[in-house]
């Protein structure tokens, strides 16, 4: 019975010796030493606006600016483990979107000149995760990106890679050497609902157009402030999109686009601006004065553009509603917010207006 016991003891110390083999140390690593995409300024945060817009700016964007939605890092390693371990702000969650893109994190490699999706960090259930994305790696030299939550901010990020191999900033100047594109919009353009960080429309452009995207969606509180503009203006854009109309009511959205394009072509007379139609809810289509108001949204939109065209104002463009999640009324989880497949959708439909509008800058 005793040398049973032995035996026994004996075995669960092989196993569990066996696991820790398995499971490499890891060395961790700020990530704010490596370099921030999809911000606009140095402070030493993960926030999409700088501090003193707190001042600036109404509480519900400014709260909103802290979600670090389309913010990555860009960094270069040959580690065969990576990991992350990240404290969240709020530790927000929602009904219907996924814990994954709203406090999340997505890890793309560059395999061949193009992003390829490794794997996402889930998070737990409190505000602080630490969870290994890569497991067993080939140990080749890589350059990576990390697309950080979509619906909360994050107070600390640090990586993770098994001891023995290096980090280093990126070798590559892929989604740092273009001028960023700025997108101000709503809880569309920040993010709700994809089901992980990179799926995003605003990320999936990012990856496809090689190129930073500045995302200034704010859940709710895209309304064509120009306290928000102000914002605009400390960037260095190769092209700004205003997709407000979602959030905005019908009586507001002409004057105040035409407020914020004379703001923006002011400080940036040469930029060019694309101003963004919504699309058609999908409940909309049974009830009538939903209807009614996306399609007065879409008009108070066309007659700011036109009218600022008539005006004079250069480099202005417009792309309407239509199409843009497909015709099988199926890209929505709510009827209002994109699925994966309405990300995608979305993406798709606006990117030959992105390409153009962009080409050369």
């Amino acid at each position: 019975m005793k040398n049973k016991t032995m035996l026994s003891l004996m075995a669960l110390l092989m196993y569990c010796g066996s696991l820790f083999a398995q499971t490499p140390a890891l060395v961790y690593h700020d990530a704010m030493t490596f370099p921030v995409i999809g911000k606009y300024h140095t402070e030493p945060n993960y926030n999409r606006l700088p501090a003193k817009y707190e001042k600036t700016v109404r509480p519900a964007v400014w709260a909103l600016s802290r979600n670090s939605a389309g913010v990555a890092i860009r960094f270069r390693t040959n580690a065969t483990t990576i990991a992350a371990r990240w404290k969240v702000l709020n530790n927000n969650a929602m009904n219907h979107m996924t814990a994954t893109g709203i406090r999340g994190l997505d890890l793309y490699a560059l395999v061949n000149q193009q992003w390829q999706f490794v794997n996402s960090a889930i998070p737990g259930n409190d505000a602080r995760s630490e969870k290994t994305i890569l497991k067993k790696g080939d140990g080749a030299w890589r350059e990576y990106v990390l697309f950080l939550p979509l619906y909360d901010g994050v107070d600390s990020l640090s990586i993770g890679v098994n001891t023995g191999a290096d980090i280093t900033p990126p070798q590559q100047s892929l989604l740092m050497d273009k001028k960023p594109i700025v997108y101000y919009g709503s809880s569309i353009a920040q993010g709700g609902c994809a089901s992980r960080p990179g799926m995003a429309y605003t990320n999936i452009l990012v990856r496809q157009l090689q190129r930073p995207i500045i995302n200034l969606g704010f859940s709710g509180n895209g309304m064509f402030e120009t306290a928000v503009g102000e914002a605009i203006c400390e960037t260095d854009p190769s092209l700004i999109v205003i997709d407000c109309n979602p959030n905005t009511s019908p009586e507001l959205i002409h004057e105040r686009a035409v407020k914020l394009v004379e703001q923006i072509r002011a400080c940036k007379p040469q930029t060019p601006v694309l101003l963004v139609e919504n699309y058609l809810y999908e409940h909309a289509y049974f009830e009538k004065d939903i209807h009614d108001i996306v399609f007065r949204k879409r008009a108070e939109l066309k007659k700011a553009y036109n009218d600022l065209k008539k005006a004079g104002v250069k480099n202005l463009h417009y792309i309407s509603g239509e199409g843009f999640l497909g015709a099988d009324h199926e890209g929505t989880v709510d009827g209002v917010h994109p699925t994966d497949v309405g990300m995608e959708r979305f993406a798709a439909h606006i990117l030959p207006t992105l390409r153009k509008l962009t080409k050369g800058l």
